[in-house]
């Protein structure tokens, strides 16, 4: 069973952003003015959570480092954000599950905080003929 399923799946993800939302506008480490549109305007945040947690297949919003980076600019802050993030989710209960959550977005970290670019990717069409040519 995938930490989604686990943990009630969209519903409950998608219950737990207004919760993140106003964790994260009381803690003064955040600057939300760049963060935002995500809660207002898209749900960029949510979708990408349910496909980190093994909810959706893909995944076709914003890459991780746009999506969290501006809020996330240092160690402390990313750490900080995962531990309300993970409050939320679990809304103050206990479980065994907390651990995959803090496994998946440690993984994330460096993408979060020290992102590399990627070099692009060059795509060729050539007409069947010119192959066997």
């Amino acid at each position: 069973m995938t930490l989604y399923m686990k943990l009630g799946g969209r519903k409950a993800i998608k219950q737990a952003m207004p919760r993140l939302r106003a964790r994260l506008e009381q803690d003064p480490c955040f600057d939300l003015s760049k963060f935002r549109q995500e809660f207002e305007r898209s749900d960029d945040l949510t979708e990408f959570l349910i496909f980190l947690f093994g909810g959706a297949p893909f995944y076709d919003g914003k890459p991780v480092t746009e999506l969290l980076s501006p809020v996330c600019p240092s160690q402390e802050i990313y750490q900080r954000f995962v531990d309300h993030l993970v409050t939320v989710i679990f809304d103050g209960r206990t479980s065994g599950e907390e651990t995959g959550l803090r496994d998946l977005m440690e993984r994330l970290r460096p993408q979060v905080l020290n992102p590399k670019p990627v070099a692009p990717v060059l795509v060729y069409s050539v007409d069947r003929e010119t192959l066997s040519a």
